[in-house]
């Protein structure tokens, strides 16, 4: 399927996003996520179109906008990442430090100990609700192991300062 420019769903497009990046953007998102969320709603919106389900109850921008809200919102509940020290920012692939940072954050990982790795890769990795967690770990409730997962997040932050401290 090829679009042209006077497409109604590029003229959608055009018209919609915009709005949709500067509510993301005053919500604390970037604009990488805001384009991932609007193109997920997007593709629900012409797929519901597509088999008849679209069922408009006011403009489709308002319903596209809508949804994209409710991806995006999914998208920061399920998919929280490790928040990094300041400075440590994520790498991307054309990043020349790639590796090296990803190597870091693996060894902090690693030196936090094997109960705070499989209790971060449970919520951050599997989406574990909290309550799994603590049936799990054996908490005594979903607080505990709240609690816990910020202790181990921390001891990954302090390490990793550790180890850029001594790479100075």
């Amino acid at each position: 399927m090829t679009l042209q420019y006077d497409d109604p769903i590029v003229e959608l497009y055009r018209e919609s996003f915009p709005d949709f990046a500067r509510m993301v953007r005053r919500m604390g998102g970037s604009l990488e996520e805001a384009k991932d969320s609007f193109h997920d709603a997007l593709l629900i919106y012409l797929e519901k179109g597509k088999t008849g389900k679209l069922q408009l109850q006011s403009s489709p921008k308002a319903y596209l906008l809508g949804t994209a809200k409710i991806c995006w919102l999914h998208t920061r509940k399920k998919g929280a990442m490790l928040s990094l020290p300041e400075g440590f920012e994520a790498a991307t692939p054309e990043d020349p430090d790639t590796e090296e940072r990803e190597q870091k954050l693996l060894d902090a990982l690693q030196k936090s100990g094997k109960k705070c790795l499989e209790l971060l890769k449970a919520f951050y990795y599997d989406h574990c609700s909290m309550d799994h967690i603590a049936g799990r770990f054996g908490f005594k409730g979903r607080r505990s192991a709240t609690v816990q997962k910020y202790k181990c997040l921390e001891k990954v932050r302090e390490e990793i300062k550790i180890t850029e401290t001594y790479a100075q």
